[in-house]
């Protein structure tokens, strides 16, 4: 991880220049995990003695890294302006992010989050922080739901729409967890594990059908024109997931 590019910045600064410029309290602290735990710390009485010194586990000077109850905090640094990216990870997804130049609402951010601040609150104080709508629905518990209504409402995904549609329809497919990669139809058992076996769809060579496989035998792709046979082809792969 690295610094943020920003069209402000001097080529002819040195990386010590720009600390000094834009972060004088950082290089004051000894870099940006110190100094957030510095700022936090002088808040303990407001925030009745929550904040914790949790792991730091990325550069010193360029990314922080903290532990929460839902997830990894990661901030970054900008390059040449002063702005701090904060990213709020889940197990698998993005609850929020935003950039602030304000190292002090950087800190209430990573302390209202570890309190269990909801989504919609944490953006109404800090609007720099945003969300979108899958975020929401993890947080309401139903993002394989929603994720089947945002793929189908994309127009980017058009020539899927039909196939999503019929998808969906079957119990054994709209429990699967829909997403695109590399303009792969991917239906995933278990969004959150990496290694979760997955039953892959793309348009076949001449875009006239699909290709539908499995993670597990990449090797056996098979070749069907029509979005139903598609579909048996897919249940029939659920069974083997």
């Amino acid at each position: 991880m690295g610094f943020l590019m920003a069209n402000s910045m001097n080529p002819s600064e040195s990386p010590a220049d720009l600390r000094l410029r834009y972060y004088a309290d950082l290089v004051e602290s000894g870099g940006l995990g110190p100094a957030i735990f510095a700022v936090a710390g002088g808040r303990q009485g407001e925030l009745g003695g929550f904040v914790e010194e949790v792991p730091l586990t990325a550069s010193r000077w360029s990314a922080a890294e903290f532990a929460s109850p839902r997830g990894a905090m990661r901030v970054n640094l900008g390059y040449g302006v002063r702005r701090f990216a904060v990213t709020l990870d889940g197990h698998g997804h993005v609850w929020a992010s935003g950039s602030t130049p304000s190292l002090s609402e950087v800190v209430d951010v990573l302390l209202s989050w570890r309190q269990g601040v909801k989504l919609a609150e944490l953006n109404a104080v800090f609007p720099f922080m945003e969300f979108g709508r899958l975020s929401q629905a993890y947080e309401d518990g139903n993002p394989r739901e929603v994720q089947w209504d945002i793929l189908i409402e994309d127009d980017a995904f058009l020539m899927y729409r039909e196939l999503l549609v019929k998808l969906r329809e079957e119990t054994g497919m709209r429990e699967l967890f829909p997403y695109f990669s590399h303009w792969t139809l991917r239906l995933s058992k278990d969004q959150q594990d990496v290694q979760s076996e997955e039953i892959l769809i793309r348009p076949a060579a001449d875009e006239e059908g699909f290709d539908v496989w499995s993670s597990s035998a990449p090797e056996h792709k098979s070749e069907f024109r029509t979005v139903d046979e598609v579909v048996r082809a897919a249940l029939f792969l659920v069974g083997e997931l």
